[in-house]
């Protein structure tokens, strides 16, 4: 490749710059980072420029890459602080901030300190500016601390001193966590299960302080139970040598089939205690392959509890204080350990290729590999995550073969490790999973940079890629990557809301009966706009399922052109209207509007018969003072009002929706502007249920199916009063 090696090429120096560039940005982080964000266009507007030290801090996380502060984001924000098992402590910052960096080091030293106590995050408001608005951050740096089992906006702001003595104070006065008081008449009934025992009776001078010993049990929540003894003949009976008493004051109290036994607890800081003990109790259980394949049997069975698996090279140890901590942070989930040395076969099947790697083997048998950080937290994270997407499966390239050979659905994502996109995108996919049982669709994964080759035999040649195989039709994503977006294009896909016409089933509509209403979108699949109104011609068509006389349709014209031409369509997208009241495709309306859900919405409206009726105040007082005319639900607008534009459509499908239980009317307020004011309407749209001459409820809420739960159930408790009667 070098340009003194292949003189023959006239483009061999041109390509040697472009590796060399490739290389230069890849192998240093921050380039990299930079890259992620600002694409390669940034690179080449900022060629020859050099910046200081304090540019490249101020426009960085400042603890992107630390493995104790877990940066948190909007997309994940919730899901994790909203916790019922962990206290979480949120450092809100500004990499412009002077005041934040100078504070970094000491919130990275609290978070050592009180790691196991509660959780210490981050967020960055440069680049998380929304969720800062969202929760009241008007000054960097800002600090939230979380109870467990919180709600969003329940976070304290600490209002004290930054120094991390203070900050540490707080905390721990705050944490909330039972310390037993031991006496001998106690200790007969507890004795017989394991304790962390601390001797504070007065011959005891190296007693822990209260703080010490807070932080020991709130590490050991869980897994553990933490006591302290006074009574000086106990602490006798326990160590059983008077040489003790003043050297040890902390006795690890160990059951081993029904014996117990005592270790000697060195004096030291929390972390020094709470690190011998964790050395004393046992790893996890090590598998191996027959025992692998027995426990993913039993979860298919649905006779085992998930697994959390630790696949590993060398020795333990390293892994030890890790393994030990998890079973009390995810009770629900055994640990185990897979030596690949030892079962070289299952890792190969497994297709494990760097250690340790986490993975999670969920109920159903389902199979996932972690592709954080092996940071505590996080591997504990994304193991309660997994295992609740039981529908989410790691896929090899002879798994996908076996797909496609079978013709189930599955969804699958394309994706590398080292793609942020990728890492995003992946707990969106897992929730977007929980919504479909296995036999409507399953999900799955392959990583790419495992199968370089077989995913470029699939045309994957970017990342992430989300493709639905359903038999033989395939359907690549193409919307925003969250979970709502995933599951409304499953749904569609799977149980399509828009009529896919094509050569045989256009005879349905050159046929289409004078009671039917039909609007085809003539697309291509290479136009740009035709991929940005998608979405919302989609979510147009769910907006109208109500009204059975409209059919939404479309047609791909790069694949049935011969369809188009006919139709003489000469650009893309065009949205045709063929009304009701006329035959097949004798009368055509052309969309000109803009390509919203709403606007397409009400222009198809506006070509059926509705079920609301045009009221003035004589009408209106008719149909009140009839009451065979009630229950009469009223919409008080004004043509002006752009809001009551927008909500006619929404208010002709409640009515369509109640037609049969109600009656339903409109009132213009421009025209009627007295008789509303009598009414003592004062904002449009004003929507109310009449049930009796002087008896109305106005409704607070304005979307459809929120009016039509609220009256129901007025409705509901109308008929109850009446029973009661």
């Amino acid at each position: 490749m070098h340009p003194d090696k292949n003189k023959e090429d006239p483009e061999a120096e041109q390509k040697f710059i472009k590796i060399a560039k490739a290389y230069d940005v890849l192998k240093d982080p921050t380039t990299r980072k930079q890259y992620d964000l600002y694409g390669d266009e940034e690179f080449k507007n900022q060629k020859n420029k050099y910046h200081s030290y304090t540019y490249y801090r101020d426009h960085f996380g400042i603890y992107d890459d630390d493995p104790l502060i877990t940066t948190l984001s909007k997309n994940d924000y919730e899901i994790n602080v909203l916790d019922q098992s962990q206290v979480w402590f949120v450092n809100f910052y500004s990499p412009r901030c002077h005041h934040c960096h100078e504070m970094a080091p000491m919130w990275r030293k609290l978070a050592t300190e009180l790691e196991g106590i509660v959780r210490i995050a981050a967020v960055n408001c440069e680049e998380d500016y929304a969720l800062c608005y969202q929760l009241s951050i008007d000054a960097y740096p800002s600090l939230l601390y979380y109870e467990k089992d919180s709600h969003l906006y329940d976070g304290e702001k600490y209002r004290g001193p930054k120094t991390l003595e203070a900050l540490k104070n707080y905390v721990l006065s705050k944490v909330n966590v039972h310390i037993e008081e031991i006496d001998p008449d106690k200790w007969n009934q507890l004795k017989n299960k394991e304790w962390v025992i601390f001797f504070c009776s007065t011959v005891h001078a190296k007693c822990p302080d209260k703080g010490t010993i807070k932080e020991v049990a709130a590490s050991l929540e869980g897994l553990l139970p933490v006591g302290i003894i006074r009574n000086i003949r106990l602490c006798e009976d326990i160590l059983k040598n008077d040489k003790w008493y003043s050297t040890y004051s902390v006795v690890f109290w160990q059951i081993i089939d029904g014996t117990s036994k005592s270790h000697l607890i060195e004096y030291g800081d929390s972390k020094q205690i709470l690190n011998q003990i964790l050395n004393i109790l046992p790893h996890p259980p090590s598998l191996d392959e027959n025992q692998f394949q027995d426990l993913r049997t039993k979860l298919r069975l649905g006779t085992e509890k998930p697994w959390l698996i630790c696949f590993y090279l060398g020795t333990a140890r390293e892994l030890d204080l890790e393994l030990k901590r998890l079973p009390s942070i995810i009770p629900t989930i055994n640990i185990g350990l897979i030596h690949c040395g030892k079962s070289s076969a299952l890792c190969s099947a497994l297709h494990i290729t760097r250690y340790p790697t986490w993975a999670v083997v969920k109920d159903g048998g389902a199979f996932e590999i972690h592709q954080g950080r092996d940071v505590l937290h996080e591997i504990a994270a994304f193991a309660r995550d997994s295992t609740k997407s039981t529908n989410l499966h790691a896929l090899s390239p002879s798994d996908f073969d076996h797909i496609k050979d079978a013709g189930t659905p599955w969804y699958i994502d394309w994706y590398a490790p080292w793609c942020p996109p990728c890492k995003k995108l992946t707990p969106e996919l897992r929730r977007a999973s929980q919504h479909f049982e296995p036999d409507t669709v399953q999900f799955g994964m392959i990583d790419c940079t495992l199968h370089n080759s077989f995913c470029s035999k699939q045309g994957i040649n970017s990342y992430p890629s989300m493709i639905l195989y359903n038999n033989s039709v395939t359907r690549r994503f193409s919307g925003p990557p969250n979970e709502a977006e995933i599951v409304a294009f499953i749904q569609d896909v799977i149980k399509p809301v828009v009529v896919n016409i094509d050569d045989d089933s256009f005879g349905q509509l050159a046929n289409k009966p004078v009671d039917e209403l039909w609007i085809v979108n003539y697309f291509a699949p290479w136009c740009r706009a035709c991929h940005l109104m998608e979405l919302e011609y989609r979510n147009f068509a769910k907006s109208v399922t109500e009204f059975k006389e409209i059919i939404v349709a479309k047609v791909n014209c790069e694949t049935y052109w011969e369809i188009c031409n006919n139709q003489h369509i000469t650009g893309y997208p065009t949205v045709r209207l063929y009304p009701m009241g006329s035959k097949g495709l004798s009368s055509v309306a052309i969309y000109n509007g803009e390509r919203k859900a709403p606007a397409f919405k009400q222009w198809a409206l506006s070509f059926i018969p509705s079920k609301v009726e045009t009221l003035d105040e004589h009408k209106f007082i008719r149909a009140v003072i009839d009451e065979t005319n009630l229950p009469l639900l009223v919409d008080f607008y004004a043509p002006w009002c752009v809001f009551c534009v927008h909500f006619e459509p929404q208010f002709r499908t409640v009515a369509q929706h109640l037609d049969g239980k109600v009656k339903s009317g409109k009132i213009d307020c421009e025209s009627n502007r007295l008789f509303c004011g009598n009414q003592g309407v004062t904002a449009y749209p004003t929507v109310r249920l009449y049930l009796a001459p002087d008896k109305y409820f106005t409704l607070d809420q304005q979307d459809t199916k929120s009016i039509i739960n609220q009256v129901t159930e007025l409705l509901g408790s109308r008929e109850n009063a009446h029973d009661e009667l």
